[in-house]
C-alpha cells in the first residue's frame, strides 16, 4: 500500500461516521493531548493518531488535507501486517495505519 492509497481508503470514510472506537492520549514526551481513531473496513482496520490536539477531534476529512499537503516523513510496511505513515503537517504529527489486525489504542 502507498500513501496515496491509504488517502483513497479514508475518503470512503465521512465526516459524519462514527469511529469504531475513539479518544484521546497523552504524550509521554511532550505531556500534550492528542487524538486517535479507528474504522474497521471490511475484514481490515484503518486507524490515525494526531499530535497536539488539545482535545479535539480530528475529522476524516482533517487527515486528508494534511495527506495532501503535509510533508511525509516516512511510510511504509506494518509489522507485515499492513502500512503504517507519519505525515507532519503544521505542528502536528499524523501517524496512519491500516491493517488485518486491530490496532493497540486505548487498552
Amino acid at each position: 500500500m502507498t500513501l496515496e492509497e491509504y488517502a483513497g481508503t479514508l475518503r470512503c470514510i465521512k465526516d459524519s461516521a462514527f469511529p469504531f472506537r475513539d479518544g484521546d492520549y497523552v504524550s509521554h514526551t511532550t505531556g500534550r493531548v492528542g487524538y486517535w481513531a479507528e474504522y474497521k473496513l471490511g475484514s481490515d482496520w484503518l486507524w490515525y493518531s494526531v499530535s497536539d490536539t488539545s482535545g479535539k477531534i480530528v475529522l476524516p476529512s482533517a487527515v486528508l488535507k494534511a495527506i495532501a499537503d503535509g510533508d511525509c516523513q516516512r511510510a511504509g510496511a506494518f509489522k507485515g501486517n499492513g502500512f503504517e505513515a507519519t505525515v507532519r503537517f503544521g505542528d502536528q504529527s499524523y501517524m496512519l495505519g491500516v491493517g488485518s489486525r486491530r490496532p493497540r489504542f486505548g487498552r
